[in-house]
Order: C-alpha cells, then sequence, then structure tokens
C-alpha cells in the first residue's frame, strides 16, 4: 500500500554537532522529529553511501529506494555559528552537483517512516550479499546483524550519542559476523607478514 506523501519542507537550519555530523534545527513547516533529534546526511556521507549501495544490487537495491527514503537538500545560505539554511533539491544522475546534496530521512511519525522501511531493506541486501558470497555453516540471519547493531547503539546511548542515520547505514553495510571478521583480519595479517618477508628476502 503506499504512503501517504510527507510534507518537503521549502527549507531547513542544519547545524553542525559536536559530533561533527549535521542535524536539522529547524525546519520552515512541521515535520515528525525523533526524540534523538533529525539527523542529516552530508554531501561526503551521501555520496559515500550511494557508493556502497552499489554493492547491493544485485540483491535488490534500486535507486529509487533510496529517492523514497530521503529528501534532498543543498545550501542556499550559510549562516553563523556552524549552521546552513538548506533548500529542497533534485537528485542529478551525473556531475559534481550530486556530491553537494545533503540528504535528509523521510519519517513521517514513529510508526511510519519510509527511511526505516530503508534500513530493514539494506539489512535483508546485506545478508543475502553475504550468504551469497561467503560459505559460512549456517546462514546468517537479521537476529545475528541485528544483536551486534543493537549493541552497538546501545554503546552510543550510554555514551550520550544519537544514531545518526550515516553511522546506523554505515554499521550495516560492512557488517560481518564475527568469525568472519576474525578471519579476515588474520589473512590480511598473514598476507603483510608474507610481504614483508620477500620484501627482507629482496634487500639480503
Amino acid at each position: 500500500m503506499e504512503r501517504t506523501t510527507t510534507t518537503t519542507p521549502r527549507w531547513i537550519v542544519a547545524r553542525l554537532g559536536d559530533d561533527m555530523n549535521w542535524w536539522v534545527r529547524e525546519a520552515s513547516d512541521e515535520i515528525y522529529w525523533p526524540k534523538e533529534g533529525l539527523s542529516l546526511l552530508d554531501p561526503r556521507q551521501f555520496h559515500d553511501v550511494l557508493e556502497r549501495l552499489q554493492t547491493c544490487r544485485p540483491y535488490g537495491y534500486k535507486p529509487e529506494s533510496f529517492a523514497r527514503a530521503f529528501q534532498l537538500f543543498e545550501v542556499q545560505s550559510e549562516l553563523a555559528d556552524g549552521e546552513l539554511r538548506l533548500r529542497p533539491a533534485r537528485m542529478v544522475e551525473d556531475g559534481g552537483e550530486a556530491q553537494n546534496l545533503f540528504a535528509m530521512p523521510v519519517i513521517a511519525s514513529e510508526e511510519d517512516s519510509r527511511y526505516g522501511d530503508f534500513v530493514e531493506a539494506v539489512e535483508g541486501w546485506r545478508l543475502k550479499m553475504l550468504n551469497k558470497t561467503h560459505h559460512y555453516g549456517n546462514d546468517v540471519d537479521a537476529l545475528d546483524l541485528e544483536g551486534e547493531l543493537e549493541a552497538k547503539a546501545n554503546d552510543r546511548y550510554f555514551s550520550g550519542s544519537a544514531v545518526h542515520c550515516y553511522h546506523e547505514l554505515s554499521d550495516i553495510l560492512s557488517w560481518s559476523p564475527a568469525e568472519w571478521g576474525e578471519a579476515e583480519g588474520e589473512s590480511e595479517a598473514r598476507a603483510e607478514a608474507e610481504e614483508d618477508e620477500a620484501d627482507g628476502g629482496a634487500t639480503r
């Protein structure tokens, strides 16, 4: 069923937080505001997330999925004290302009969130990719992924940090089972040791 269309503010004021991430401080129209704050992908984060999502294309990701989950903004003017006034922008398919866009999650209410649906979809694509490209004793599932990410989110919460949308998506897109991460680390260390040994042999 199609979701109710959410309001796109005519402008928003973004502030740079102590965590060096951007957060919405004010909006021209009434929009839903999560209690932990409304975060924004800055141009660097926006570009990074889009680039990393390309690995999910064979497993269901389509660009329109991102377009439904985020409203895009561009800088209208610079304000004092590390704040920017942003206005709505359109996704561009090519050119450097794409790197100058901010992206705000579309959240209509606590129960109705296109961004929340997108996060669940990203989890599914990541799991499909891991199970397709790596041979585990058993397939990894959402409980494996969500258990580890929930623990990480709790650590941030208790340290007084709100969960920013970039960190939420980045954590999912980089997640792998702990045992695979250890094996991967061991493999990299072994490769480095072999390279050092080869270099040493060449100089003797």
